[in-house]
């Protein structure tokens, strides 16, 4: 994907929509609507991930085309469309950290592919690349890292949720 006019850090997006409340909050209102109106749609996809995650625990990531809701939220948050180059469409990397606790990266992707026959070595290293060209990404990673394993977290006393 091409970098957008005006850049913002990429966020994750839990199925909750915390994060999406969160970042709508800063958007000015025209750009909040146009989340608030795909918000519903948008949370089902998230919460497809937590379901693939449920049913395949010994997997860490899912790499999959983007849907529509989230692109469009993620052209609100940066104010521009997101264009891709020629051949590839938007796809979503995502992170499973721990039960309830995800990561999500918008990447381009072979557009005659749709994810679902990459491997977890392939996965792993794409989110490596990702981490090296957005050191952001790798900061708030370590920082979630470090949050799981705190009181109520999903990893405090090395508790069976861990990986």
């Amino acid at each position: 994907m091409t970098q957008p006019r005006n850049p913002h850090p990429v966020l994750s997006f839990n199925s909750t929509g915390e994060a999406t409340n969160i970042i709508a909050a800063g958007l000015p209102r025209q750009r909040r609507r146009i989340m608030q109106r795909v918000a519903a749609d948008a949370e089902r996809i998230t919460d497809a991930d937590r379901k693939f995650f449920e049913r395949f625990p010994h997997r860490s990531y899912r790499y999959r085309r983007a849907g529509h809701p989230e692109m469009v939220q993620l052209e609100a948050v940066y104010g521009a469309p997101i264009i891709t180059e020629p051949g590839s469409v938007p796809f979503i990397l995502i992170k499973n950290l721990a039960p309830g606790v995800r990561m999500r990266a918008f990447l381009p992707g072979p557009a005659d592919e749709d994810g679902s026959t990459a491997t977890e070595a392939e996965l792993a290293y794409l989110w490596h690349g990702h981490c090296q060209r957005c050191p952001g990404v790798a900061e708030r990673e370590a920082q979630l890292q470090v949050a799981m394993r705190l009181p109520g977290g999903p990893m405090h006393s090395g508790g069976a949720e861990c990986r």
